[in-house]
C-alpha cells in the first residue's frame, strides 16, 4: 500500500473505461473513507480511515507525489466502493475496459483485481 489509504492492487473492477474505473476493495481493511484530488504533482487528500498514514493535518492535507504524476487525478473511496480516474492513466488507474464486473483489456477475466492487470495495458 505504500503512503496511500487505497491498495489498489485489492481493488476488483466493476466497471471501467479508459482511465476510470469504479470497483470494490477487496481488502479487509476497507472501513472508513478517504479521498483525494490532484492536478499534476498536487494532490490534496482527506482520510477518515484507522489504519491509513497521517496527513499533515490529521485527516487532510496537501502532498506532493512526482512518481508517475497525472495531468488530473482522483480517488474516492467509502467503505468497500472506489472510484477512480486519471488523465493519462497512471500506476493506480492503469488503462482498462471492464462491464459488470467482466473484464475485457487488458486481460479478459470475472472479478479481476487492479493488481492483476498493472502493467499489461501499457506493454503493449
Amino acid at each position: 500500500m505504500g503512503d496511500d489509504a487505497v491498495d489498489e492492487e485489492n481493488i476488483v473492477l466493476c466497471c471501467a473505461l479508459c482511465c476510470a474505473n469504479c470497483g470494490f476493495y477487496a481488502d479487509a481493511d476497507c472501513f472508513g473513507c478517504s479521498g483525494k484530488v490532484g492536478c499534476c504533482c498536487l494532490n490534496c487528500e482527506v482520510c477518515l480511515k484507522p489504519s491509513a498514514p497521517c496527513l499533515p493535518c490529521v485527516c487532510c492535507g496537501p502532498k506532493i507525489e512526482c512518481d508517475g504524476c497525472s495531468i488530473l487525478n482522483t480517488q474516492v473511496q467509502c467503505c468497500q466502493l472506489v472510484i477512480s480516474a486519471a488523465l493519462p492513466c497512471n500506476e493506480e488507474v492503469p488503462v482498462a475496459v471492464a462491464v459488470l464486473g467482466a473484464t475485457l483489456y487488458p486481460k479478459c477475466g470475472f472479478c479481476v483485481k487492479i493488481g492483476d492487470i498493472k502493467g499489461e495495458g501499457m506493454e503493449r
